[in-house]
């Protein structure tokens, strides 16, 4: 079976090691709140361990009574007018085990949707994606995933609403995963309109990050992709809107924010000077 690389555990960002990365999964899910609970799907961040990893790990802690026999992944980090793609065969690399494609589920999905079909020697190293593998090998063993790179303008709706659909006909139980970081704020990233300092770090977490979580929370996946681009309150505001319009589509309604955090928040610094948004959703 071809399996794509774990490219981003041999960088560092998160443990390489099977007992180590086993243990930082079992650590951060610890901590996590197991009264919290999801019905269809999450947003996780996708930054090193260090900053998101006890943060992503909230989303599929509430998540993992579901049982799923496929999870539908949700990332990429893409301009609006980028193909969709889809890794249609093989299988996700990673410390605790590969994940095997749900095959089927991915060729009608990349038919539906007319994605960019791509072999894992063809699917490039991406964060968004690998750093939520060792967390869904952990807590669903035995499920299949579909992953997708979804460009942040209208057909991130139709992604999540296609996936709902085919598992639905497939008589698949599933779960969708949605893969962002939020404002990206300093000098550094481009993008600093407040200044910097206290003042600035809370404009870009009140003022910015918020906007773009509270249209998730309603389910205005829409809107979210919009503020995202005309905001900068996103990376990669496709795979949520995904998450959200699979949530829809599924019949509900309600979302809950289990946490949100900046790296300045993370690391502890006296000052802030520059940083990114993470939160935890789940729906």
């Amino acid at each position: 079976m071809n399996v794509t690389d774990a490219f981003f555990a041999m960088q560092g960002w998160y443990p390489g090691q099977e007992e180590k990365c086993r243990q930082a999964v079992d650590d951060y899910l610890d901590q996590s709140d197991p009264a919290v609970a999801g019905q269809a799907a999450g947003i996780v961040p996708h930054a090193g361990w260090l900053y998101s990893g006890g943060i992503a790990a909230q989303s599929f802690a509430a998540l993992r009574a579901l049982d799923p026999q496929v999870v539908f992944l949700f990332g990429g980090h893409l301009r609006p007018h980028d193909p969709c793609t889809c890794l249609t065969t093989g299988a996700l690399g990673n410390p605790l085990g590969a994940i095997a494609v749900e095959e089927q589920i991915a060729a009608e999905m990349t038919a539906a949707l007319d994605c960019l079909a791509l072999a894992p020697d063809r699917f490039g190293p991406d964060n968004t994606i690998e750093l939520q593998l060792p967390f869904i090998r952990h807590a669903w063993p035995q499920a299949q995933a579909v992953v997708l790179q979804v460009p942040p303008g209208p057909i991130a709706e139709s992604v999540g609403e296609q996936a709902a659909r085919i598992a639905a006909k497939q008589g698949k139980r599933a779960v969708a995963i949605g893969s962002t970081d939020l404002t990206h704020y300093g000098s550094s990233y481009g993008f600093a309109p407040e200044g910097s300092g206290e003042a600035a770090h809370r404009w870009s977490k009140e003022n910015n990050d918020r906007p773009f979580l509270d249209k998730l929370l309603a389910f205005d996946s829409q809107g979210a992709v919009r503020h995202a681009l005309a905001h900068h309150s996103a990376c990669c505001a496709g795979a949520a809107a995904a998450a959200v319009a699979f949530a829809r589509a599924r019949g509900l309604s309600q979302g809950r924010l289990l946490d949100h955090r900046t790296s300045h928040e993370v690391e502890g610094r006296a000052q802030p000077e520059m940083w990114v948004g993470y939160a935890a959703m789940v729906f």
